[in-house]
């Protein structure tokens, strides 16, 4: 180094010094200029991400607010047909107590016919003939409503599995709710 001239060392020097910080600004300047489109692409990235969520945040609501009306639907369908159902049960209970006195009656007429004598027999006749008729239909409503309970029962066991369907449906919607968070 000492043989070349100081000028040429001094130009060479400056030329690498230029041409260092060049680089040096060049690249801080492209960083810079690179940085804001790659912060502005992460927040793209971002706020599509956010649009996501909210979108399936609200989805999800919709579903569980479905669900769950669903739920309530069934539940005061199962309570009507509960009191329908006890409502038959009770007329059952009547009915089969209708049944006890119209037999007892139907026994005592029929023992009023066999040792009536002519003139009263007539008349016991008919109110034993009245009360025969009665009897059936006490027996017709029986089976009415021993069909209607039938009825009511089965319809209350679909609803209730129907219940514990959609029960089950919201529990699995839940537990997928918690396991994502």
């Amino acid at each position: 180094m000492l043989n070349v001239p100081m000028k040429k060392i001094l130009t060479t020097r400056a030329t690498w010094i230029a041409v260092l910080g060049a680089l040096t600004l060049g690249t801080v300047a492209s960083g810079q200029a690179h940085r804001p489109d790659a912060t502005l692409d992460e927040l793209v990235v971002e706020v599509q991400a956010m649009r996501a969520e909210m979108n399936q945040a609200a989805a999800a609501s919709i579903r569980a607010q479905l669900l769950v009306g669903r739920l309530q639907m069934e539940d005061q369908r199962i309570a009507g047909v509960v009191r329908d159902l006890e409502a038959v049960q009770a007329d059952l209970a009547a009915n089969a107590h209708a049944r006890t006195e119209s037999a007892t009656k139907l026994k005592t007429l029929d023992e009023a016919v066999m040792g009536a004598t002519s003139d009263v027999r007539e008349e016991a006749e008919k109110q034993l003939a009245g009360a025969k008729a009665a009897a059936e239909q006490i027996d017709r409503r029986q089976q009415l409503l021993k069909r209607r309970e039938s009825a009511l029962a089965k319809e209350l066991q679909e609803d209730q599995a129907r219940w514990r369907d959609l029960n089950a449906r919201l529990e699995n919607f839940e537990q997928s709710i918690q396991a994502t968070r």
